[in-house]
């Protein structure tokens, strides 16, 4: 069976919970997730500009993932070349999707759709969507082994001790994956 290849753009990454979401997924061998520098630089940009968490705290996430998935990093020289001719209108989501199509990633996660043209990657091989969306596409094909995921990462939630119901309530956020979140409750009870 062939694991999809996932590359989730800075703005799915948070919050965090969403990312903790899609990497306790990865670590199951459920999908990978791909991940490049510039993806790592802007997450340590953004993030703390909204206050949501400290520079340093983004900073050891991003040492993690570079740690716990060093085989799902797309290296620049690899993207590079391409950058210039990606669709869209922001220059700072061309990297990105330069990335996603130099990992042979399947699947490119984003909340701003627009900006990664849907048709024009598509026609390159990527298909973009929303994590919300993609995650309740998972679901569907492996519910017991995500809501078994949404259970171990609570268990690993040591410092903030939520409960499945309140790390569901968390993931239920707009900006989250609330259709998702959802489902899995509903599997819960």
């Amino acid at each position: 069976m062939t694991i999809t290849r996932v590359f989730a753009d800075t703005n799915t990454l948070y919050p965090f919970y969403v990312c903790d979401l899609l990497l306790h997924c990865a670590e199951e061998d459920l999908f990978r997730v791909l991940w490049s520098e510039d993806l790592l630089a802007e997450l340590v940009e953004v993030v703390p500009r909204s206050g949501r968490k400290s520079r340093q705290a983004v900073a050891g996430l991003c040492a993690a993932i570079r740690e716990v998935f060093p085989d799902d990093e797309v290296p620049r020289r690899d993207y590079e070349h391409l950058i210039a001719s990606m669709p869209g209108s922001d220059p700072d989501d061309w990297a990105h999707s330069a990335a996603a199509l130099a990992g042979k990633a399947d699947i490119l996660l984003t909340r701003d759709t627009k900006g990664f043209p849907k048709a024009a990657l598509g026609r390159r091989g990527l298909r973009v969507t929303t994590a919300d969306q993609f995650m309740c596409e998972q679901f569907g094909a492996f519910p017991e082994d995500l809501v078994r995921v949404v259970r171990n990462q609570v268990a690993d939630l040591t410092r903030s001790r939520l409960t499945a119901d309140e790390l569901l309530d968390r993931l239920s956020h707009p900006t989250g994956v609330p259709r998702f979140a959802a489902r899995v409750r509903r599997r819960l009870k």
